[in-house]
C-alpha cells in the first residue's frame, strides 16, 4: 500500500493522486456550492469517503488550508503544498479538471467554474443578509429613529395643546399618556375622570387634572386643531407601540446571540455596540480600549487635532454603573467595563455558550476596588492637567500659533504708536 497521497480540492470535487500523481479517488460534489462551503466552515460531511480511503496513508499532502484542519482533526499526518506548488495548482487547473474528469474539455471546466462562481456569490449574499447580528443593527438603528421621531412629534403635540390646557404639560410627563389624552378628549371640557383612570393615572392625579381643566387659563381651541392634534396623538401612540415591539425583538434576538454581552449591558445597549462595530464578529476582535470609545470618535479626533483631553467613554456612559458613578471614577470604571466587554464578546461569538458569570463577578470586584481607592476626588485640579496627547501633539503648536501671534501683535502696537 502506498504510504503518501495528495489530496486537491477544486470547486466542482476532490480527487486524490498517488506518488506517481496519477489518479487513485475521485469524488464530484452533486451540490458543488453547499459542498465547498461546508469544507470551508470544517465541516467534513461531505469528506467521509475520502476520509476513510486515506486512513492507510501515513502522509498527506493537500493544496488547501480547509483540507488540512479537518484530516487534523481526524489524527491525519498532514501537510500543506508549498506555494509554488498552490500557483502551479491554480494555473493548470482547467487543464486538471479535464484530465481528472471533472469536465469534458477545456471550454465546459471554464464553464463550470463560472456557474459555480456565481452559484456561491449569490449563496454567500443570501446567507450574510440572515445573520441575527444585522437583523439586530437595523432594529436598534429603527428604535434610535423612532425616539427621535416621537420626541420630535411629541414636542409639537404637547406646544400646540399646551395653548389650550397650559398646566397638564406640568402635570402629565409620560408622552404616552399626555397623547393618550389628547386623543380621546381632544378639548380640555371632555376630559372625565373615568378616562384619566383608563391611561393608568392615580385617582388622587386624576382628580388634579380635572380641577384644573375646570380653571384653565388657556384658550379655546378650533375643531379643525382639534382634529389634526388627534391625528398626531395617534402616531405617537402607534409608533410608541411600534418602538415596544422593537425593543421586544431586541431583547430576544440578543438573547439568542449574545447572552453574556445582553447580561452585562442590557439588550439595547449592546445591540448600540454591535450596531456601532458593524457586527458581532467585528466586536469579538476589537480591544478594550477601541471598544472604551465607540461612539466618541468625533471627540477622540478632536483630541488628537487640538491637544484636548481625549474621551474617558462613549456608549459606555449609557451604562448605569457609569452615568451613576462620580466623574473621577468614569473612566477608569470604564476601563474595566470594557476590558469584560471584549471577553464577553469573545465567548459569545466563538465559543456559543451559556452565560459566563464568572464575568460579571469579575468586573464587580473591579469595580468595588476602583469605589473604594478612589472614594475621594483626586486633590488638586488634575483633569485640567496636559494630557499625554496634548504635550506631544497640541502643545507646540498650540505655543507656536500664540507667540507667532504675539510678535505679530506687538509689531502693530509698535507702528500704531509711532
Amino acid at each position: 500500500m502506498e504510504s503518501s497521497a495528495t489530496v486537491l480540492l477544486f470547486e466542482v470535487g476532490i480527487a486524490v493522486l498517488g506518488n506517481e500523481n496519477e489518479l487513485i479517488f475521485k469524488r464530484t460534489f452533486d451540490e458543488p456550492v453547499f459542498a465547498y462551503d461546508s469544507i470551508q466552515k470544517g465541516s467534513s460531511q461531505f469528506l467521509s469517503e475520502v476520509i476513510r480511503f486515506l486512513k492507510d496513508y501515513q502522509n498527506i499532502n493537500v493544496n488547501s488550508n480547509y483540507l488540512m484542519g479537518l484530516f487534523s482533526r481526524e489524527n491525519m499526518n498532514v501537510t500543506l503544498m508549498s506555494q509554488g506548488d498552490q500557483d502551479e495548482f491554480n494555473r493548470t487547473k482547467l487543464q486538471l479538471m479535464t484530465k481528472f474528469s471533472f469536465s469534458k474539455d477545456l471550454e465546459d471546466s471554464v464553464s463550470k467554474l463560472r456557474h459555480f462562481a456565481t452559484e456561491y456569490s449569490s449563496f454567500k449574499v443570501k446567507e450574510t443578509s440572515g445573520r441575527l447580528d444585522l437583523h439586530i443593527i437595523q432594529a436598534v438603528n429603527a428604535l434610535d429613529e423612532i425616539d427621535e421621531i416621537i420626541n420630535t412629534i411629541g414636542t409639537r403635540m404637547r406646544e400646540w395643546y399646551g395653548l389650550h390646557f397650559p398646566e397638564l404639560d406640568n402635570l402629565i410627563q409620560n408622552i404616552d399618556t399626555y397623547a393618550y389624552i389628547v386623543k380621546n378628549s381632544r378639548s380640555r371640557t371632555e376630559i372625565t375622570k373615568g378616562m384619566l383612570l383608563e391611561s393608568d393615572l392615580q385617582e388622587n392625579k386624576a382628580e388634579i387634572i380635572i380641577d384644573f381643566a375646570s380653571k384653565s387659563k388657556g384658550g379655546e381651541i378650533s375643531e379643525e386643531s382639534q382634529a389634526i392634534l388627534k391625528d398626531i396623538s395617534s402616531r405617537v401612540l402607534e409608533l410608541s407601540t411600534l418602538r415596544a415591539n422593537l425593543a421586544r425583538m431586541i431583547e430576544s434576538s440578543m438573547e439568542i446571540l449574545a447572552p453574556n454581552l445582553k447580561k452585562m449591558l442590557t439588550a439595547v445597549i449592546g445591540a448600540r455596540l454591535i450596531s456601532r462595530a458593524g457586527s458581532l464578529p467585528r466586536l469579538a476582535v476589537l480591544p478594550a480600549s477601541t471598544i472604551q470609545i465607540l461612539g466618541a470618535e468625533k471627540a477622540l479626533f478632536r483630541a488628537l487635532k487640538t491637544g484636548s483631553s481625549p474621551p474617558k467613554h462613549g456608549l459606555l456612559f449609557q451604562h448605569p454603573l457609569i452615568h451613576s458613578a462620580p466623574k473621577w471614577q468614569r473612566g477608569k470604571i470604564a476601563r474595566a467595563l470594557s476590558a469584560k466587554i471584549a471577553i464577553a464578546a469573545r465567548i459569545d461569538e466563538y465559543r456559543h455558550a451559556t452565560i459566563d458569570n464568572s464575568i460579571l463577578e469579575n468586573l464587580q470586584k473591579r469595580i468595588e476596588v476602583i469605589q473604594k481607592v478612589y472614594a475621594e476626588p483626586p486633590i488638586g485640579n488634575r483633569n485640567s492637567a496636559p494630557s499625554r496627547i496634548s504635550r506631544h501633539y497640541g502643545a507646540k503648536k498650540i505655543n507656536r500659533k500664540y507667540h507667532k501671534f504675539r510678535k505679530k501683535m506687538k509689531g502693530k502696537k509698535r507702528k500704531n504708536f509711532a
